[in-house]
């Protein structure tokens, strides 16, 4: 017989299987009709009934045994079964759909970007091969470092571990941030951009969509000049080209044109860079010969076999041979200590470096909405529960005409798998809407955030946790081991009977573990706020209000020489500006800027490692009224002057926290030192300056962080000026009154210069901390929905408990009780749970809160203050939660209820 014989034989089966189950309860309807017109009770009705048609019941269960396939028909059956009971009860499918979709599409939101981030590996071969080499020097603070140039060819050359070692750098000139300018027709663009050498494109063990990629020859050449080539990303290649033929054709990069030689695979990056524009590396004579010029960031592709373990070693043996296989002491760095153990390589997989600290944060977020959906699945047991108490007498009666034990366990894991499968879908389709609205919100918060995707690995696993819920929260109501107990389902007199304590403690456990879960939660949640508060408080030492600012790039043909009259040029006009009040140009933008840690000799100091010269963590070059425009005090001392561009004397300012460094109580004024310019921005000599002035600390290396070192020179006094400098404004106007002006002005100066992200400083700011106030949101979302979850629960159950003891309280009406007593009786059950929860709550959120440690700021995870607030605030929501079903208690008429009764 073939196949669809079969089927259609089994579809023919289950028809008629259906036709004489409807005969079936029809004669059943009818003879419980005709007993109860005779004066027989409903209870004795249907003992009746079950002796009579008990066996023909029997016999249908035994046909079925002998169908084709029983276990398909019985599955159809169950499932036809549920889907009438679920739509004769529309209140209760509604409220267990949407609280299993709250739940389900949370975890799959968030899970989609532990996947997308955390679990999905790189999209390179063998992306596990693949670890990133930085230097560090632990004595000075410094971690996390680029390799020297001298450094990277000397390991490509002598190391045995890796197949494969490349170099990049994102830094196109002095002061950029891996950015570049280039038009494409008529419109001015600036995108991210990476300069790289062959080697890395190999290491990566990529191959071009179109063209090729640079050669060994093109990335190191004869004097460092990099050819004018470029090869595009896929992405930039599709927007702004629109897949066009472009390979071969010329780009205006930078001024300059550039040959588009290849096109890279779709989504191919470095570091997470978000690369549009990939260029060759070049590395000038002086930066290949300065040991202490840190620039290039390097990746490395293990051989087969090698482990990172045994590749570390190799690195510590490289370094600790520095001085004898270079010959000379001589080629130690000019800032490393003389000892190796204060200059170290170290080695990471490359996805662990590219997720960095991110990795607790997303994962906190993932315990944290388990919790949310934990809540939610207590929510449905009590559900559950309440419908199988509401339905015991249709469970009895099936008992009775021979449905045994497991049929009714099935029966009820079929409607629970269905209502979880259902609001899987729904969850599935609100996570969807989720993980779209984090993208375009907060489309930098979180690495590798353009990888984040549902995806098949998602889908099973909201799959998974659907079935998982499903099965495992259907059995609640077995738990009480009642389905079958015909004679006490008689004797209790059906839904009007009072039944035992002991059919109530399921219930309560659930309420206690939502109401402990939401403490957890909520408390996490509170100290997590609390940290965005504080972070949002710190004094980053300027006036952030009223301040605009853009950043924008003047490429070639400009030179040192020329920026600086150009930028001259825009702050004159941007001073007279409607609305301007005061305008400077900076090189790097508070607060949060990478360490720069510059060598700079200082007159009669010698640094704490016996060196000459002393780690400046930060340079800011600065023109026009900057500290005036910024609202930066000056403490000691005093500011630039106009005066002083004219003047041959060099000038400069250093902060609070350099001065006490230094100089340790001495007057720094007058003190001189010598900026390391030709490293920092190369030009403007290394001629000694004299200290003018102390300025207060500004925050630049994150609000969160220690002040560091800062040392201010006059870009006005050198009559030069860096390519890529960022403009600020105090004004009274908001960027978007401003945006037309300022695209004005700027085009006035030089019209293929665009300007890039114009926002005021408290975008900045806000920027600086988007990870905690991403987290301490989403955090704050569950705990919220935790709290309503819980509240929900508790209302429920004590709703259910009051509706069975109404009887009781209309006795207790009836012989004279006040209604306060009878408010009070139902809001201790409550109550009593509450506290129970809360207690349970408390002490796991104590153990719990050591996750949370590394990511709070100004604030412990013991905060009595933040726990007390947050137990105050679920006490005060459980008691209303308690209340209305006691006053719903209150108000019974005791003469109804004792009538009905």
């Amino acid at each position: 017989m073939s196949l669809w014989s079969r089927m259609a034989n089994v579809w023919r089966g289950r028809s008629v299987d259906r036709e004489l189950d409807e005969e079936l309860q029809f004669h059943i309807d009818g003879r419980m009709r005709e007993l109860m017109a005779d004066g027989m009770t409903r209870e004795a009705a249907a003992v009746e009934v079950a002796r009579r048609f008990g066996n023909r019941l029997r016999l249908r269960e035994e046909s079925r045994d002998v169908k084709l396939m029983p276990w398909l028909d019985d599955l159809g059956r169950d499932v036809s079964y549920g889907l009438r009971t679920l739509r004769r009860t529309p209140v209760f499918t509604a409220v267990a759909l949407l609280t299993l979709a709250l739940g389900i599409g949370a975890n799959t939101a968030i899970f989609s970007i532990v996947n997308g981030v955390i679990l999905r590996p790189l999209d390179f071969p063998k992306p596990e091969q693949l670890m990133y080499l930085t230097t560090e020097f632990p004595a000075l603070g410094l971690t996390r470092n680029p390799l020297s140039v001298q450094e990277y060819l000397e390991f490509r050359k002598i190391n045995r571990s890796f197949a494969a070692v490349g170099a990049y750098r994102t830094m196109g000139g002095a002061y950029t941030t891996g950015e570049v300018n280039l038009t494409a027709g008529d419109r001015p663009l600036r995108v991210r951009s990476v300069s790289v050498d062959a080697h890395l494109l190999n290491t990566l063990g990529v191959q071009p969509a179109q063209g090729r990629f640079f050669s060994e020859e093109e990335t190191n050449r004869a004097g460092g000049l990099a050819p004018p080539l470029a090869i595009l990303s896929y992405e930039l290649w599709q927007i702004v080209f629109g897949g066009q033929p472009v390979v071969g054709q010329a780009l205006n990069v930078e001024g300059r044109l550039h040959e588009i030689i290849g096109i890279m695979p779709s989504g191919i990056d470095v570091m997470d860079n978000r690369t549009a524009i990939w260029l060759p590396l070049g590395l000038p004579a002086a930066i290949r010969q300065d040991r202490g010029f840190h620039i290039l960031h390097v990746i490395g592709r293990l051989k087969d076999g090698v482990t990172a373990q045994a590749a570390q070693t190799e690195l510590n043996a490289f370094l600790e041979n520095w001085v004898e296989r270079t010959g000379s002491s001589d080629h130690v760095p000019t800032n490393r200590p003389a000892r190796a153990a204060d200059h170290t390589l170290r080695i990471e997989p490359l996805q662990d470096a590219i997720v960095g600290d991110a990795r607790s944060s997303i994962w906190i977020l993932q315990v944290a909405v388990a919790f949310v959906l934990l809540i939610a699945c207590a929510n449905l047991a009590n559900l559950l529960t309440a419908r199988a108490e509401s339905r015991r007498r249709e469970f009895a009666v099936r008992a009775a005409l021979g449905a045994s034990r497991s049929r009714l366990l099935r029966q009820m894991m079929t409607e629970g798998v269905m209502l979880c499968v259902a609001g899987g879908m729904l969850g599935l389709w609100l996570a969807r809407i989720a993980v779209q609205g984090l993208i375009r919100a907060y489309p930098t918060s979180v690495p590798r955030m353009s990888e984040i995707s549902i995806d098949l690995f998602v889908l099973l696993f909201a799959l998974g946790v659907s079935m998982a819920t499903g099965v495992l929260f259907s059995l609640a109501p077995v738990a009480q081991g009642r389905m079958n107990d015909l004679v006490t389902a008689f004797k209790e007199g059906g839904d009007r009977g009072a039944s035992g304590a002991g059919r109530h403690h399921i219930r309560r456990a659930l309420v206690v573990v939502e109401v402990a879960l939401a403490v957890m939660l909520v408390i996490g949640a509170g100290l997590l706020i609390r940290t965005v508060y504080n972070l949002t408080s710190v004094d980053a030492g300027f006036d952030r209000s009223r301040l605009v600012t853009f950043s924008m790039t003047l490429a070639e043909p400009y030179d040192p020489d020329t920026r600086g009259p150009a930028y001259q040029r825009l702050l004159d006009k941007l001073r007279v500006a409607p609305g301007v009040q005061g305008a400077a140009v900076m090189s790097g933008l508070p607060p949060n800027r990478s360490p720069e840690a510059i060598p700079t000799r200082i007159e009669n100091h010698t640094a704490a490692d016996g060196s000459a010269v002393e780690i400046v963590d930060y340079y800011q070059f600065v023109m026009g009224d900057y500290f005036e425009t910024m609202g930066v005090p000056i403490v000691a001392g005093r500011s630039f002057e106009p005066a002083d561009a004219a003047s041959p004397a060099r000038v400069v300012i250093v902060n609070e926290t350099l001065a006490n460094r230094i100089w340790k109580g001495r007057n720094p004024i007058g003190q001189r030192v010598r900026p390391n310019l030709s490293a920092a921005i190369g030009f403007g000599g290394n001629s000694w300056h004299t200290v003018i002035g102390v300025a207060r600390d500004v925050k630049q290396s994150g609000v969160e962080k220690d002040t560091a070192t800062e040392l201010y020179v006059s870009l006005d006094q050198l009559a030069m000026a860096a390519p890529t400098m960022n403009v600020v404004l105090r004004t009274i106007l908001p960027p978007a009154a401003l945006s037309r002006t300022l695209e004005r002005l700027v085009r006035e100066v030089d019209a293929a210069v665009p300007i890039v992200r114009l926002r005021d400083m408290e975008s900045v700011f806000a920027e600086s901390i988007r990870r905690p106030r991403l987290l301490a949101q989403l955090l704050g979302a569950f705990a919220g929905l935790a709290l309503l979850l819980a509240a929900v629960g508790t209302y429920g159950v004590l709703s259910y408990m009051a509706t069975e003891r109404r009887r009781e309280i209309g006795i207790r009406i009836a012989l004279g009780a006040a209604r306060s007593s009878v408010v009070a009786l139902v809001m201790k059950q409550g109550l009593q749970l509450t506290i129970i929860g809360v207690v349970v709550g408390l002490a796991g959120a104590l153990w719990l809160n050591r996750l949370i440690a590394s990511v709070l700021f100004g604030v412990q995870p013991t905060d009595v203050a933040t726990m007390g607030t947050v137990i105050a605030t679920i006490t005060i929501v459980a008691a209303i939660a308690c209340w209305l079903p006691a006053w719903r208690a209150c108000r019974l008429d005791p003469n109804a209820v004792l009538r009905a009764d």
